[in-house]
């Protein structure tokens, strides 16, 4: 049976297969009207280090089972996503602010690439093969990886961490973002049905858990999306243990318009891509350079389009492109 879930309650982070409370809670907020939102758990450093010790468990059968078996329970785990959808949609809308529209598309792009995770496969290159000897190259899994997981795109930039660690053979342990909690731990939620115990597992907590995650030796691998600043801290601490990590940081993108580009055709394209997500996605245009001979011209027509395609408001409101900035800091 298809689990469903409840989008107003939290009973604790996901490790190894069951709901763990924690002592403390706390809460986001709706970011179109400032109300807050439901009381999710705070993990503390035994969380953490209980999580640990259940994926490195986990993993040791994990990563001897075959490419089928997790290619299998990976298309599971996207048809149970795919099931709750709508309610998926509806909570990222309320935690981050996006349009429902743009929810839809989020969701759709992760099932997507779900799916797609699901056909990829490493195999080994033979590299000599005689009489004498056969050498050959070979990926093994590396062992628990640890996923922060940004607000701006929380279901697909988190499960875009996890659909490729499960598939080669890793254990995954995911953070989100203190400010979008809820999503991510719906998803762990939902896991819990497909999975086997402590290989996929969720913890919700405040900022101390992203630096206990990095420090902690019992992480083989950090993958972090965000910003440069705190990149930067993620690699010093990654350090320390000589763990692996996999940065992918902010940007500030530029678009360069040529004196002779037929600016009705891309107007929609530019202006879309300035303030889509309301600017809150890394490679979105955050410069326009224009050719001096037309820029009068672009920007009256950038004006224009503005004024009569983008329009602004809470994220359940009809025809919204702009939702509300996600939180205070940006």
């Amino acid at each position: 049976m298809t689990p469903k879930m409840d989008i107003t309650t939290y009973p604790g982070n996901i490790i190894n297969g069951e709901f763990v409370p924690t002592p403390t809670t706390r809460h986001s907020i709706d970011p179109a009207t400032g109300e807050p939102l439901y009381e999710v758990p705070v993990a503390r450093k035994e969380d953490l280090g209980a999580a640990v010790a259940h994926a490195r468990r986990a993993f040791k059968s994990w990563s001897k089972t075959t490419h089928e078996e997790r290619s299998t329970l990976l298309k599971a785990y996207a048809d149970v996503i795919e099931a709750n959808r709508d309610e998926l949609e509806k909570l990222q809308t309320m935690e981050q602010g996006k349009p429902i529209s743009l929810a839809n598309m989020e969701v759709g792009m992760t099932l997507t690439w779900l799916r797609t995770f699901a056909t990829m496969q490493i195999p080994e290159e033979v590299l000599d093969d005689n009489d004498e000897r056969t050498i050959y190259s070979t990926r093994t899994p590396l062992g628990v990886c640890g996923a922060i997981v940004p607000w701006n795109w929380p279901i697909l930039l988190g499960l875009g961490k996890i659909g490729p660690a499960l598939m080669t053979g890793n254990t995954v342990i995911m953070k989100p973002s203190p400010y979008t909690p809820y999503c991510d731990l719906k998803l762990g939620e939902l896991a819990m049905s497909v999975f086997p115990p402590g290989v996929f597992q969720v913890l919700s907590g405040d900022d101390s858990l992203g630096p206990w995650m990095t420090e902690h030796p019992g992480i083989n691998m950090i993958s972090f999306t965000g910003s440069i600043a705190t990149g930067k801290k993620v690699a010093a601490s990654c350090a320390k243990t000589l763990k692996r990590y996999v940065l992918e940081l902010g940007g500030n993108d530029a678009a360069i318009v040529c004196e002779d580009v037929e600016i009705e055709k891309c107007m929609p394209k530019i202006a879309t891509l300035a303030f889509l997500n309301s600017g809150q996605i890394c490679m979105l245009a955050k410069r326009i350079y224009v050719h001096e001979k037309i820029y009068d011209q672009f920007r009256d027509a950038m004006v224009e389009f503005t004024k009569n395609n983008v329009k602004t408001g809470g994220g359940f409101e009809p025809d919204v492109m702009v939702g509300p900035v996600q939180n205070s800091m940006q």
